[in-house]
């Protein structure tokens, strides 16, 4: 190499590590007219690109000088990192696989491989490729907190915890790394070191937004919503784009139940960027929860969501072999498979699946593994990491996978990547959600006949084919007989009738709020208990306080109850004579809970999206003449059961054998209706041409 050119190569290097990109950019080409060959300044040009998001450019160049400088490992992962950059996944990680044939220690590829494979569900095989690393950089910074999710996912939470700890003392003092590793922790649901650390970053600079941030976050975790709030509002003082911190906020609020107030920011957030999906999906959720409003107005903001957030794509040519009566293939996608209410209600239904008939999937966008997601994995036969990865990625994996139906099981939910579904990931496309997706591309909606009846059952406002089931999906979690069901408790306090509203306080509508006055108001010997994890919290039971307050609850009427202990439980339902659903939404694993405790509970089924499950339930155990139709019925069982104690001991005595005899709380019958029904789905779609 001439010596002009050797000049040229350190002037265009010297601009490129001076972040001089254009630079840098004209002295590379300059090089490469006077040498067109020169294969090194070739992949300096491309290495450049790649930063600049230039990627096809960048991949020709490589390729053209991968011929003379393919040997070199930085060449080969510089070029495989502008695959990855393009999307082009098995390429990216091919040419780190061969950076380290070329040398099997080398830092750079250990890293990045090990990072594609955990995506993969490849977890052994990226512990051995980050213990390589550690070995040779034992405070690669990136790696240690790489090697701890992976540690974390295999169930090795101690060693996950001790690579977090090396990754946060190799963070030294600076504020954004500890930070990170505070993050991780959170990610990772370990929320008490993750304050810790948040706590050392502001010890470092008091106004560091994502330390005010995550440590409101780790708070907010921990129940201490009061404080939460205090630091998220700092942070969002300091914030140049409050974006986040207002979505954090609006989290919290929509758990201490003010519904009115997470709306009110989610609005504004919007308005200022209305492209925000995050924001939008949850302000669906929020929507939802409103008893104002009807079915098809929700209907409407779901399709403009779905239309605004969701990607257009031509619907692929599905290599699915279509035969009706084959062993189908079905994919559940959620980032719930841990633990969470999803377990109870859908992990009888996969136990008992028929595997002669189908093969079950399970796609985990869960953030935070931990022992039920090993207990979800192992009901699968196959298991897929998603967490974190591309859309586009995922449905990738669903196609080669050739799933022939792809089940969504949480509607629009701001962690489930329900991009999948517009992409057109399998032939079949549904959902479990109690709510419309808005989604043209979900071709079902499956749930119970009576989610879908009422005005529902015309279709109108749904973008998805209601799929109805006499039985199911939902079930209860394991029916424990080890606890007798109670003596009707107003037999005992003095004909005192005490009713309870076990949910949460997100679900307690403004309306519902307005029963329970009315309620209080006609039975003057009636107190309501009401229980939710959040009244631990000063913030949320004032909040709530203040709403039943507006409602005209007084005070010494209500009995707040905050985290309740599961061997606590019996003892919570058998101080309540009646339950009290709340609408449009409810916690159904709650309400299965105080039924099998015999207490019978009042509900409300109306047009809007998700207010029919109750009645789903009571139908199945033939107690449907306790759900009303309006607010005004409601009121009136309540006042009917309360009058007519002797009927209301004879409900809870015969309950249990209400519910043994039900078919609808047997999951081998539930369970193959479901394969039922997915086979008819799917029967369909081989009837297309």
């Amino acid at each position: 190499m001439s010596d002009q050119l050797k000049t040229l190569l350190r002037r265009g290097l010297s601009a490129h590590e001076g972040n001089r990109p254009e630079e840098a950019e004209k002295i590379y080409r300059k090089i490469l007219d006077i040498s067109p060959a020169n294969a090194e300044a070739e992949h300096l040009l491309a290495t450049l690109l790649t930063g600049q998001g230039r990627y096809g450019e960048a991949i020709d160049l490589f390729e053209s000088c991968l011929s003379s400088v393919g040997a070199n490992p930085a060449a080969r992962c510089n070029y495989a990192i502008a695959l990855e950059s393009s999307g082009q996944i098995e390429k990216a990680i091919d040419q780190f696989k061969q950076a380290i044939s070329y040398h099997g220690d080398f830092p750079t590829a250990l890293y990045h491989l090990a990072r594609l494979e955990i995506p993969r569900g490849h977890l052994g095989q990226a512990v051995d490729l980050l213990g390589r690393l550690l070995g040779l950089k034992p405070d690669h910074f990136e790696g240690l907190l790489l090697f701890g999710n992976a540690l974390h996912a295999l169930g090795q939470e101690k060693a996950a915890l001790m690579s977090l700890d090396h990754a946060a003392e190799a963070a030294g003092i600076t504020p954004d790394m500890i930070c990170r590793v505070a993050t991780a922790h959170l990610r990772l649901g370990y929320p008490g070191p993750a304050q810790g650390l948040y706590q050392r970053a502001l010890s470092i600079d008091a106004k560091f937004v994502p330390g005010l941030r995550g440590l409101g976050q780790s708070l907010a975790h921990q129940g201490q919503y009061a404080k939460a709030i205090a630091l998220l509002k700092t942070a969002r003082q300091l914030a140049k784009d409050p974006d986040d911190i207002d979505l954090v906020l609006a989290d919290i609020t929509l758990k201490c139940g003010d519904v009115l107030g997470t709306i009110e920011i989610l609005e504004a957030v919007l308005k200022v960027n209305p492209d925000n999906a995050m924001a939008d999906a949850l302000l669906l959720r929020s929507k939802a929860k409103l008893a104002s409003g009807d079915g098809t107005e929700f209907a409407k903001e779901a399709k403009n969501w779905a239309k605004h957030h969701m990607p257009i794509a031509a619907k692929p040519v599905f290599a699915n072999t279509r035969q009706s009566d084959k062993r189908l293939r079905i994919g559940w996608i959620s980032p719930f498979f841990c633990e969470h209410p999803s377990f109870k209600l859908l992990g009888s239904l996969a136990r008992n699946l028929n595997r002669h008939e189908v093969e079950l999937f399970l796609y985990s966008a869960t953030p935070r593994p931990d022992d039920v997601t090993r207990s979800w994995q192992v009901m699968a036969d196959g298991w897929r990491e998603v967490f974190g990865q591309d859309p586009m990625q995922i449905a990738d994996r669903i196609r080669k996978d050739k799933i022939d139906i792809l089940i969504d099981l949480c509607g629009a939910h701001p962690t489930q990547p329900i991009e999948v579904f517009a992409l057109h990931a399998a032939p079949v496309q549904a959902s479990l959600s109690p709510t419309t997706t808005g989604m043209t591309q979900i071709d079902y909606l499956i749930g119970h006949k009576e989610v879908f009846s009422g005005k529902l059952a015309n279709n109108k406002g749904l973008s998805e084919h209601p799929q109805k089931l006499e039985l199911g999906p939902y079930l209860p979690g394991e029916l424990d007989d080890t606890f007798p069901v109670s003596p009707l408790p107003a037999a005992f306090n003095d004909d005192i009738v005490r009713f309870g509203c076990i949910d949460k306080l997100a679900n307690i509508s403004d309306e519902t709020l307005m029963c329970f006055a009315r309620i209080l108001n006609k039975i003057t010997n009636s107190r309501i208990v009401i229980q939710d994890d959040v009244l631990e919290d000063s913030y949320a039971a004032k909040t709530f306080l203040d709403r039943t307050r507006q409602a005209g609850i007084n005070r010494d009427r209500l009995d707040l109850a905050g985290t309740v202990a599961a061997e606590d439980r019996p003892a919570l339902f058998a101080q309540i004579d009646i339950g009290l659903a709340p609408f449009p939404a409810i916690c159904l694993e709650n309400h299965f809970e105080m039924l099998w405790s015999g207490v019978p509970f009042v509900s409300l089924a109306s047009d809007l999206p998700g207010s029919r499950l109750g009645l789903a339930i009571l139908a199945d155990i033939g107690l449907e003449a306790l759900c009303a139709h309006t607010e005004k019925g409601y009121v009136d069982k309540c006042i009917m059961l309360s009058t007519d104690l002797k009927a209301l001991a004879s409900i809870r005595e015969n309950m249990r054998d209400r519910i043994r005899n039900a078919k609808a709380f047997h999951p081998p019958a539930v369970a193959r209706e479901f394969e039922e029904s997915c086979r008819e789905m799917w029967q369909n779609w081989c009837l297309k041409k």
